[in-house]
């Protein structure tokens, strides 16, 4: 007489059963995150999926700050197939794949996402636009200025001097390429961060205000307002900007995206994939 054990056929149709009530495409992933917005989605915006289908089923998201082959490899390895980024994927704003024709890096990294069904989404008008601000708040928790903070991107920080405060933040990013403009003996309380790339406009509204002495910026054209601030220390200004570079100025805020995520994303693991500081220094 044969006996049927009926205790682990029970469990694996409890497994494959909780594997499909807990399975979840990316177009429901990215619904969730616009249910958990402050603000009202925009028709026309950047962020949208890149590659993949909505309908696809998501093993597990990746944050990054940009989806660049490594990223896509190591999130791909992890088993996290569905890439949030914060920027574009292919080298434009708009991620118009066209220009490059039949590019042989823009090939191989089309071959790697196709071969291995990855979904890439873009997150960064509404990362910006929601309250608060999730690229800004990122940056503030690891730079631990929660309690300096006067306005949204205005901070008074203990006196320091310039030199000081670009150690601390090399420190702090555990970067390699940080630029400064400025006497590094110039003391300082009044600082400011105006982050990524936003335009030479917006970093240099920001420091014509009085109570701005030090911008914390991450890239500009160098005849805009890195120029401008060249003037107003040869006109005998208190001023200075410390440029992070872009990458830099915002990664932190797209691994507090992984952090926000986890509240309401409960199908899949989540993980910050970082992209990492593209620049080194010679010896």
């Amino acid at each position: 007489m044969k006996y049927v054990y009926l205790a682990p056929l029970i469990a694996l149709s409890m497994h494959l059963l909780n594997a499909q009530e807990s399975a979840v495409t990316a177009g429901q992933v990215v619904d969730k995150i616009k249910n958990e917005l402050t603000c009202e989605w925009a028709e026309q915006t950047v962020d949208d999926f890149k590659s993949g289908d909505p309908s696809s089923n998501i093993t597990g998201i990746a944050t990054t700050f940009l989806a660049n082959l490594d990223v896509l490899k190591r999130a791909k390895a992890k088993g996290l197939n569905m890439v949030i980024t914060h920027e574009p994927t292919f080298y434009n704003h708009f991620d118009e794949k066209e220009r490059y024709g039949d590019d042989p890096v823009l090939q191989a990294k089309l071959k790697f996402i196709e071969e291995n069904d990855m979904v890439i989404w873009r997150f960064h008008d509404h990362w910006h636009r929601t309250t608060p601000d999730g690229i800004y708040e990122g940056i503030v928790n690891k730079m631990k200025w929660q309690g300096y903070r006067q306005e949204f991107n205005r901070f008074i920080v203990p006196e320091i001097s310039l030199g000081d405060l670009a150690s601390q933040l090399k420190e702090v990013f555990d970067a390699r390429a940080i630029r400064v403009i400025g006497d590094p003996e110039m003391k300082l309380k009044n600082v400011a961060l105006v982050l990524g790339a936003p335009g030479s406009m917006a970093q240099i509204t920001v420091l014509r205000r009085d109570d701005v002495e030090v911008l914390i910026g991450g890239e500009a054209p160098e005849w805009e307002t890195v120029e401008y601030v060249r003037d107003a220390i040869s006109a005998g200004m208190n001023k200075a900007m410390v440029f992070l570079g872009h990458a830099i100025s915002e990664e932190a805020g797209m691994e507090y995206c992984a952090t926000w995520l986890k509240t309401f994303v409960k199908e899949v693991p989540v993980e910050f994939v970082p992209a990492e500081e593209p620049f080194w220094i010679p010896e």
